[in-house]
This record gives structure tokens, sequence and C-alpha cells, in this order.
């Protein structure tokens, strides 16, 4: 059967395998670019340009969560449930911890290396306290 597609081989050429794989590999660049891009867009579209913000959530049950919600410039705590939105209260600013004034999810993020450095801090001091 690829003698009749290749009549004078029966094997496909190395130049149409490389150029099929180059081909793929492009595809899959140019994919994953236009998967950050669109990402990125979305992202900052939803946040620097809203004025509804979930500033923290807390997962009570399977479909049960408390948020607090930054709309315009006040806070609100809202209970989230499968099929209601309920209000729980307003919130004072200055009464939330860890609160900053334009905080954002990105903000939140921390660094591995951190992290592992306090495990090991602790981990040593377990290990010299039990000696």
């Amino acid at each position: 059967m690829l003698a009749a597609v290749n009549p004078g081989n029966s094997s496909p050429s190395v130049i149409s395998i490389f150029t099929l794989l180059l081909v793929f590999a492009l595809v899959l660049v140019m994919a994953y670019f236009a998967a950050r891009f669109v990402a990125k867009y979305q992202g900052n579209a939803l946040n620097n340009k809203s004025n509804i913000r979930v500033v923290e959530s807390f997962r009570i049950d399977g479909n049960k969560v408390i948020a607090i919600i930054k709309i315009g410039e006040g806070y609100y705590a809202v209970a989230l449930a499968k099929e209601t939105v309920t209000l729980i209260d307003k919130l004072n600013p200055d009464e939330l911890n860890n609160l900053k004034a334009d905080s954002t999810l990105e903000s939140n993020k921390f660094d591995f290396k951190d992290i592992l450095s306090q495990v090991k801090n602790k981990n040593s001091k377990d290990n010299s306290d039990t000696k």
C-alpha cells in the first residue's frame, strides 16, 4: 500500500518525517503561547478592570462557601450555596487580617524555597529537641 503512495520507495523519506515533526512542534509552540496570551488577557481584564473581586473564600462543606468580596470600596461577607447567595454582613476593612488596599490573588503567591526552608528549620529543631 505504501508503494502505491510512494512508488519509487517503500518507506517514507527522512525529509518528509522531519518536516512533519517540525510542523507538529511549531503547532504545539503556537498553541502554548496562544493559551498563555489568552490567560493573561482574561486575568488582567477580570482583575484590574472589575469593581467586584473575591478577596478570600473558605469552603465549609461540599458546596457551601463563605467568601469576602470587595465591591467598589466596601467589603462584604457572603454565604454561597448550590443555588443561593446570602449576604451575611458588611465588613470594616480595618478589622480584616492581612488585607492590603488593592491586594489581588497575585500578591498572595508563595515562594516554594521559603516554604521549604521553613519546613527544614522546623524539622531540624524537632530533631534536636528529641536528642
